[in-house]
């Protein structure tokens, strides 16, 4: 189980890798704005707080004006450490509530997965920008309309600093699954916007990604940890990651209030 430091750390990295459109900072704690689409980009991070118990309820006020302002619920996100120590409490005071399910986030280590078999029925094509044929491929399957996608496409080009890999797998000129890959420099390499087609789901195909974007020649000696994201209710892939070696190191879940709420 991660340690306050730990999470901390993945946070981090997880904001540098999945970069909001506007940032606004409030007493430590890092709002964070993307028009829409993904509550990792549009929530905030309560990773360290300088006020006091005599300002948060002002804070999580000002919280709200906010996200309103940008015409978007107010979410909280919440690891296993964030602080103040007491604000979910705060929050559920404050009338807010639990959006979706829990989430795991799950690490394993470069060296348990690098000699991993590769499926080679298929093609796998590597890009480091995000082709069309991967946003088009995302965008039918997720039902996201053409608004959210381009977020979405605008958000992976704010990418930078960390290096970002992309896989589409192909069969007979099929695209039959993508993933992406952000690796930190600090050897972190998160993996993200995993997806199978599924008429072809249960070849190996999702391994066969990861698999294959580790040992991709120039990540291969930078990487040293890998970690992704998976909702506790997605028995499927919960039972796949930890299969070939990921371990749960630490669990969030989202607190929101609708504008809605807010506006009453």
């Amino acid at each position: 189980m991660f340690k306050k430091p730990d999470i901390k750390l993945l946070q981090e990295i997880l904001m540098n890798s999945w970069p909001a459109h506007h940032y606004y900072f409030l007493h430590g704690w890092i709002l964070r704005f993307t028009r829409g689409v993904t509550s990792r980009a549009n929530s905030v991070f309560p990773l360290h707080y300088i006020g006091n118990m005599n300002v948060v309820d002002g804070d999580i006020k000002f919280v709200e004006k906010a996200y309103t302002a940008y015409k978007l619920p107010a979410i909280f996100t919440l690891p296993e450490y964030f602080e103040p120590v007491n604000l979910d409490i705060k929050l559920l005071e404050h009338g807010y509530q639990k959006l979706g399910c829990t989430t795991y986030t799950m690490t394993a280590s470069v060296r348990e997965l690098i000699n991993k078999t590769i499926n080679e029925e298929f093609k796998y094509n590597l890009y480091t920008d995000r082709v069309n044929k991967v946003s088009n491929f995302l965008a039918h399957y997720s039902q996201r309309d053409q608004n959210a996608q381009n977020v979405l496409d605008a958000l992976s080009n704010r990418i930078i600093i960390p290096q970002k890999r992309f896989i589409v797998v192909e069969y007979d000129n099929i695209i039959v699954g993508t993933l992406m890959g952000i690796l930190e420099p600090r050897g972190f390499l998160y993996i993200v916007d995993v997806f199978v087609h599924p008429d072809f789901r249960r070849q190996k195909i999702a391994t066969s990604m990861l698999f294959k974007i580790i040992k991709e020649g120039e990540l291969l000696n930078e990487v040293k940890t890998i970690w992704l994201q998976v909702e506790i209710e997605n028995n499927e892939a919960m039972n796949l990651y930890t299969k070939i070696g990921f371990k749960k190191a630490y669990s969030y879940y989202y607190l929101e209030k609708s504008l809605e709420q807010i506006n009453k």
